[in-house]
């Protein structure tokens, strides 16, 4: 993550981006922007010849989510620069263990430089990329484990199913939702998920924010024949 400093002599040691964005902060505002990914959704979309490379499925899925709310920051605002707080939800451990598409980041370079995720001067990394696993506002004794994770076990085969499904990830995704809008009411939040799950959460922290100027938006599909008798006018991108 790249820091904000504002001492000219630490500006000699400074790359030029970091010149620009520094210089770019006396004139125009900062808004923070909370980024929650449905993992899922993200993978499902990559291309097919990626299907069984799950470090270069990971790596498609993460630029094309950075390209994607970098274009839709910049044309919510056009004068404005955005720091934005990347978290993806997903079934990420079978038990304790990191699951094969918690593995593949490991192998991606933009995991250690979030920023070049974004292809826009004025959208940065607020943070290096989080995984929902870990919830926003939990308890530290909530932790499980050498993972130090909220939510293990978040894969799992139940019932006799013969794939392992998701557990946990949409309620967490919901969640921190909620605790986000409260911690950051004046924030932008982008919502990647199609599921209409996510309305009821969506509701409630647009709700709060709102009143400190802040805004919440759902990133979907076209609108879905499911979705016709919901309210979504004003929410979604």
């Amino acid at each position: 993550m790249k820091k904000i400093v504002r001492n000219p002599v630490i500006l000699l040691f400074m790359t030029r981006d970091e010149i620009e964005w520094e210089v770019a902060l006396a004139a125009k505002e900062i808004r923070r922007v909370g980024l929650f990914v449905d993992w899922n959704s993200q993978i499902k979309s990559t291309p097919k010849e990626l299907i069984g490379n799950p470090v270069e499925q990971c790596r498609h899925a993460l630029r094309a989510t950075g390209k994607k709310a970098a274009k839709l920051l910049c044309e919510l605002e056009n004068d404005t620069l955005f720091r934005v707080r990347i978290r993806l939800y997903h079934g990420w451990t079978s038990g304790v263990t990191q699951t094969t598409n918690r593995l593949a980041f490991r192998g991606i370079d933009e995991m250690h430089s979030p920023d070049e995720l974004f292809p826009s001067s004025r959208v940065m990394a607020w943070s290096d990329v989080e995984f929902g696993d870990r919830l926003i506002d939990a308890l530290p004794e909530r932790e499980t484990g050498r993972l130090r994770i909220h939510l293990p076990n978040t894969l799992r085969k139940q019932n006799g199913d013969a794939h392992p499904v998701e557990k946990m990830v949409d309620t967490a995704l919901a969640a921190d939702m909620l605790a986000w809008a409260r911690q950051e009411p004046s924030s932008i939040m982008l919502i990647f998920s199609p599921d209409d799950d996510m309305v009821p959460p969506a509701y409630v922290a647009e709700s709060w924010m709102k009143p400190y100027g802040g805004s919440l938006h759902l990133v979907r599909p076209p609108a879905r024949a499911e979705s016709k008798f919901l309210s979504l006018e004003g929410l979604l991108l």
